[in-house]
């Protein structure tokens, strides 16, 4: 209720059969009480109440509503015999309704929100679709952590009408959706699902968490929202087949969700690594190769170019270790990476380098005074600002890895669209998945 008044611009009415008033505003003693048309029904009270206001909606004739009370298909067979009551109720009446046993929806274009905890949320290109609410509000603030904004999100509950293939019709049309994200314990038109999903993936990506693949998972997503898990290999084939892009938790789609909205997909599996430490280079190797990359083999002009930057001593292949170089030495660091981005034999780079931005870090490691901090923090945007412009003008992506780092890197990062890891093995992962995405969408266009 109060997210609702917050979001200004519409008139909202409480149902109460208790109370003349809710947070200042008239309530009605019921839904046929109230004088004007109304949209949508937002229904919160207990399960055995919700056919009759359902009903009461239908007489006042309500297009659609949402349905937040749980005690339905997920708690039994009485549960499930209501839900089949306010199915029948709906259709009969010409209303369709999310839920039940959802925490809401909402749309950060028009302000509308349904859930209680989404107090505000910076509008963005991401949409999610989760038929759980929980781990739904788990995805939209790791997402918001790392700078994704969110176009949409629906809790669908138990889908005992409109089910995640409806929204999943809906955001594929949406002009301020650009990537589609999901959480699914079970499909209840699998069919639907994946010749949706064909048609979505050329143009638009998504990303889906799909639990279910043990069989402890599986009764718990029967008894969450009344969904079937069906064979984890079955739907793994499929999503590969549709283009749909497989994680294993909301860090990993949060992860490949940075990267699709900031960076190019790399043509190929070649990576290359900059790195200021042998041992960096050596985890970043295998990260790549575990996640079946491959060690780009730098061209002959790519290695001369790299002579004429750096010490004697760096590897002279691929990974790069530039033995050290470093400090106030660090466009060193940046003319190397240019030289691998012009590298044809090289589809992307994984760059491990440590980043201070914080004034008070800055002078406590190098000693510097205020001008000179101010100067250097200044260098190092110029720089980043530069890889970004490199990215676009090569058609390369660029991951950055650093686990030394402050939390005024961050902001900046985002801001000039350079993805941040703190581990190789999450970047090579994402990449990954990059790669695989590209090669679906090269095979789709041959079709």
């Amino acid at each position: 209720m109060k997210r609702l008044l917050d979001s200004g611009g519409r008139v909202i009415y409480p149902v109460n059969s208790s109370s003349s008033e809710v947070l200042g505003v008239k309530a009605y003693g019921s839904v046929t009480g109230i004088p004007g048309t109304i949209d949508l029904a937002v229904i919160a009270v207990p399960a055995p109440q919700v056919p009759g206001i359902l009903q009461e909606c239908v007489q006042k004739k309500v297009g659609a509503a949402a349905i937040i009370s749980a005690g339905f298909a997920e708690s039994g067979e009485p549960g499930r015999e209501l839900e089949s009551e306010l199915v029948d109720i709906a259709y009969r009446g010409g209303l369709r309704f999310l839920g039940p046993n959802s925490m809401g929806h909402m749309d950060s274009s028009t302000c509308l929100s349904t859930v209680a905890w989404i107090k505000e949320l910076k509008p963005g290109p991401v949409a999610v679709i989760s038929q759980s609410g929980n781990y739904g509000e788990q995805i939209i603030y790791s997402g918001a952590a790392v700078g994704i904004g969110f176009s949409k999100f629906i809790s669908s509950g138990n889908e005992a009408d409109l089910r995640l293939e409806d929204y999943l019709e809906y955001l594929a049309q949406d002009e301020k959706t650009a990537i589609i994200a999901a959480y699914i314990e079970g499909l209840r038109e699998g069919r639907r699902f994946f010749r949706l999903a064909k048609e979505t993936t050329v143009r638009k990506p998504i990303i889906v968490i799909k639990s279910g693949g043990t069989a402890g998972s599986v009764r718990a997503a029967r008894s969450h929202t009344g969904a079937l898990a069906g064979s984890d290999e079955v739907y793994s084939g499929a999503f590969k087949q549709a283009g749909v892009i497989r994680v294993t938790d909301e860090g990993e789609l949060c992860d490949v969700a940075v990267a699709l909205l900031h960076q190019p997909l790399p043509m190929g599996n070649r990576v290359a690594i900059l790195t200021i430490g042998g041992g960096l280079g050596v985890i970043a190797a295998e990260a790549c190769e575990k996640a079946g990359l491959e060690l780009a083999v730098l061209a002959p002009s790519t290695v001369a170019r790299l002579n004429s930057y750096l010490p004697d001593r760096w590897s002279h292949a691929n990974p790069v270790d530039v033995a050290g170089v470093g400090g106030a030495r660090r466009e060193i660091m940046y003319n190397s990476l240019w030289a691998l981005m012009a590298d044809g034999n090289i589809d992307a780079v994984l760059f491990q380098t440590p980043l201070v931005f914080g004034a008070d870090h800055i002078a406590s490691i190098a000693g510097f005074n205020a001008e000179e901090t101010l100067a250097y923090q200044q260098m190092l945007k110029e720089q980043l600002s530069t890889v970004a412009q490199r990215v676009k003008e090569y058609g390369k992506p660029v991951f950055m890895v650093t686990a030394v780092t402050d939390a005024e890197a961050y902001p900046f990062l985002r801001g000039v669209g350079i993805p941040i890891y703190s581990s190789p093995y999450r970047a090579a992962n994402v990449l990954r998945h990059l790669c695989w995405y590209y090669r679906y969408l090269n095979s789709a266009s041959e079709r």
